[in-house]
């Protein structure tokens, strides 16, 4: 996998949570700014470690044979993918919001959103010859867009956050298996 690759799957990541950094950012926009801080920081770091795990995983695992890390990584993105655009279109009738009120909930709420990039990191630490750099870049991009919701809920008062970004990151998710199908078939 290139750094272009590694950009567009860590885009994917951010806008598959931004919705949930928006929300975060509302609900807690009455609270201290340390207390919004604290919040941010703990969805941050639980996302970059399991990022982190997963492309250490992916890695470690990773076959001699190209071939089956691209299956692999393949199938990880197209089940992923769906599975996000899946979950929006479910919840498009349905709004579910977090409380972050107690530090054991924003724990296992930070948790839910790094499955995801968990499973992303596998599939990138498959195909990658720079696991360290390419977790580096996509904790950047956390970062930036964590700062970025916040930012944007302190700006945008009320719950008027209806663009559902996360068809973007399941349509970006399915994009990368599609390249890597291209890939394997040798288009």
């Amino acid at each position: 996998m290139n750094n272009f690759e590694i950009v567009i799957l860590a885009l994917a990541l951010v806008f598959n949570s931004w919705n949930a950094y928006v929300k975060a950012g509302l609900l807690l926009s009455k609270e201290p700014i340390v207390r919004r801080l604290y919040t941010s920081g703990i969805t941050f770091l639980m996302e970059f470690l399991m990022a982190g795990t997963g492309i250490w995983a992916g890695f470690k695992t990773a076959s001699s044979e190209m071939r089956t890390n691209i299956l692999i990584s393949l199938s990880i993105m197209l089940v992923v993918g769906l599975k996000v655009l899946f979950t929006v279109i479910r919840a498009q009738t349905q709004e579910n919001e977090q409380e972050y009120s107690e530090d054991k909930r924003t724990f296992f709420a930070a948790l839910l959103e790094g499955v995801i990039p968990l499973f992303i990191g596998i599939s990138i630490g498959l195909l990658s010859l720079q696991p360290y750099l390419h977790w580096l870049l996509i904790g950047l991009f956390l970062l930036l867009g964590i700062i970025t919701g916040q930012v944007a809920a302190i700006q945008k008062k009320d719950n008027a956050f209806n663009f559902k970004v996360e068809f973007i990151a399941g349509f970006l998710f399915i994009e990368a298996a599609i390249k890597l199908a291209l890939n394997i078939t040798g288009f």
